[in-house]
């Protein structure tokens, strides 16, 4: 089963609820080796039944190795072996190398270390590999232009790959600081759909209800998200191209604005089985409620996507939104001249 893009993955934990697949369609679904792999039980259940059934999902699903829980260590305590058995025995659609990510104040000398131990470990799995389920995603890292340029060769020495994950960016991405922020992210995205044209480009953690429209804009073609839940549990939920906006009364996180009168009006006009069933009020009480519903506006606002994408119509839809965002606004105009300097940067 192959990824029609674009894609937004809905990242959740094995076991935890809502299920948005038994609601209403869904296309991607990403969960965690390590986290399967810390659950005996589940472990065996999901390599003698594989992922599909286990989940009840039969639509594409991707397994992440986990090394992103590994981020502020100097050690991933999971070797690629008993990753790979994992993937080949459960049989998820798609699964990605045991990566070590970085972070932006890590040393140089840890950041090439961890860059080296995130290529062999890539090797070794693709040595391993047995059969053509999973396709196997690598993952690219890096923070400026010659360590991915170099790090992509490295890769293609390699193997042959399909799909390409890019990682150890979600730090910049709502920043204009720190390594050049989103704006550097988006030097990153741009160089990297460049060298990679006919390569499905994969960025790990950026898809929220803004960020992901970014992504798009500047060549990517699939993100995955777990905000969907996360932003569910701090009171928070999604609207179509206007990000978070807290619903329950009692805040938990301060940098959400507050549902307004015009967006009420939206609210209620919304088609998920969650405001379908039990309105406003369910999603003012109800986790379960909120979290089905952005899942619902996340799988809408990407077959929305594809629609405007067909008809030639996407980019004014990006403008239209991200316009009203100050940073936003900044970065995509700052990933419109990106899209003119490509070529330049190629040869730097």
């Amino acid at each position: 089963m192959k990824i029609k893009t674009p894609i937004l993955w809905l990242t959740k934990p094995i076991r935890n609820k809502p299920d948005p697949w038994h609601y209403f369609k869904v296309e991607g679904v990403m969960v965690n080796a390590y986290e399967i792999l810390t659950k005996p039980s589940i472990t065996k259940r999901i390599i003698d039944e594989g992922v599909h059934k286990y989940m009840g999902f039969d639509g594409l699903i991707a397994m992440d190795s986990g090394g992103f829980l590994f981020m502020n260590k100097k050690k991933i305590n999971v070797n690629p072996e008993t990753i790979i058995d994992l993937y080949e025995k459960s049989k998820p659609n798609y699964a990605v190398v045991l990566d070590h990510p970085l972070l932006p104040n890590l040393p140089p000398e840890e950041i090439n270390k961890r860059l080296e131990e995130t290529l062999e470990n890539t090797k070794i799995m693709l040595e391993l590999k047995q059969s053509k389920n999973p396709v196997l995603i690598p993952v690219i890292h890096g923070f400026d232009k010659t360590t991915i340029k170099k790090y992509i060769r490295k890769l293609q020495d390699i193997g042959d790959f399909d799909v390409y994950g890019l990682g150890s960016l979600v730090p910049f991405v709502f920043s204009t600081k720190g390594n050049g922020g989103i704006y550097n992210l988006i030097e990153i995205v741009s160089l990297v759909r460049a060298l990679l044209p006919d390569k499905i480009i994969h960025v790990f953690g950026v898809g929220s209800a803004l960020t992901m429209h970014l992504m798009f804009y500047i060549g990517v073609d699939s993100v995955d998200t777990v905000s969907w839940r996360i932003k569910a549990a701090y009171g928070a939920i999604q609207l179509p191209g206007i990000s978070d906006r807290y619903i329950t009364p009692k805040k938990r996180h301060k940098k959400y604005a507050s549902l307004s009168k015009e967006e009420e009006k939206i609210l209620e006009k919304c088609n998920c089985p969650a405001c379908r069933k039990e309105g406003i009020e369910g999603l003012i009480k109800s986790f379960k409620l909120r979290a089905l519903h952005n899942a619902w506006v996340y799988q809408k606002e990407i077959e929305k996507t594809r629609r405007l994408m067909k008809d030639g119509e996407y980019e004014k839809y990006v403008e239209s939104i991200l316009s009203k965002n100050v940073v936003f606004a900044k970065a995509l105009r700052y990933a419109y001249i990106m899209k003119r300097k490509i070529r330049t940067i190629l040869h730097e």
